[in-house]
């Protein structure tokens, strides 16, 4: 006897397969993220980078052959548009999957907040990406991130991860343009005045995967550079006004893990003890590579010989 359910169960399953050949047609159509296309060329490399560099789309500019002539130590620019610890992980990971044995140096530029532990969907997306979040699937947050999907596939890395180009001086314009962005900023935080800063070193959920990280890297032998990102000068005077609440919270917190983790922190937000200047900014938010390589100068001079 055919039952109602029995009826509709070819009905069901058609829909099912219709919906997920569509969802797979829409990825396919996808051009690759910066994830992707980063970790395609550390599959190219034919011997592992000996500094990693992590973080958001502020340490893209950090060139990995400036870093060189530094160090005398070869890199690779990890750093992607948004990324966070989960995506530090995948690429710590994949690394250290494909150059085992190998010890290596980090540079980790990361925000005051620090890095949270919500996965983007483009890490996701990539099926190594989500291979090595799912070894750390209890330590993230299964919150959903509203992130854009490039309109096409970005071109100018270079097979070290860095961008294309060279630096080259800002002009008038470009310069009087950042300063505007600026000014839009500073006036927001004086309309909304940040609270003051809430010193509580005790781990919070968050940062969980971040100290998982950090004991993953220890246990290889190794001890990452955390930098702070730059703040704009107008920003980070506006900010000062108040305590810098959140990168004093921060500093905290790191300051609370000492005892159990080795790394070392250099603060940047400020980028006139770096030597860097108010001229040099692609936008209100990040550096370009003139004060970029300023500030690598500063980071490796006081790595406490972590890039050594």
């Amino acid at each position: 006897m055919t039952t109602t359910r029995s009826r509709h169960l070819p009905a069901l399953l058609l829909l099912v397969l219709s919906v997920t050949l569509a969802a797979g047609a829409n990825a396919a159509s996808r051009p690759p993220s910066d994830r992707s296309i980063k970790l395609d060329l550390i599959g190219k490399l034919t011997s592992g980078p000996q500094i990693l560099i992590l973080g958001d789309s502020r340490g893209r500019t950090a060139e990995p052959t400036f870093l060189r002539r530094l160090t005398g130590h070869t890199g690779f620019n990890a750093a992607v548009m948004g990324g966070s610890a989960p995506d530090a992980w995948v690429f710590i990971r994949d690394t250290a999957d494909r150059f085992p044995n190998e010890k290596r140096r980090y540079i980790w530029f990361v925000s005051d907040g620090l890095a949270g532990n919500i996965p983007d969907p483009r890490t996701e997306a990539d099926p190594r990406g989500r291979s090595y979040l799912h070894e750390v699937a209890p330590l993230l947050d299964p919150e959903p991130l509203n992130v854009p999907w490039p309109a096409s596939s970005f071109n100018q890395y270079l097979p070290d991860g860095g961008l294309a180009g060279s630096a080259a001086p800002p002009s008038r314009k470009q310069v009087q343009r950042v300063r505007a962005q600026a000014a839009a900023i500073v006036a927001k935080i004086r309309q909304n005045p940040p609270a003051p800063p809430q010193v509580d070193p005790k781990g919070l959920p968050q940062y969980k995967l971040f100290e998982h990280l950090l004991a993953y890297v220890n246990a290889r032998g190794e001890r990452p550079v955390i930098v702070f990102n730059p703040r704009y000068p107008t920003v980070y005077a506006a900010l000062a006004q108040y305590g810098l609440p959140t990168l004093t919270n921060s500093l905290a917190y790191l300051d609370s893990l000492r005892t159990r983790y080795h790394f070392v922190v250099v603060n940047c937000e400020n980028i006139h003890t770096c030597g860097g200047n108010a001229s040099d900014w692609i936008n209100a938010r990040h550096v370009d590579r003139v004060n970029m390589q300023r500030m690598l100068r500063y980071i490796v001079a006081h790595s406490d010989g972590a890039l050594s």
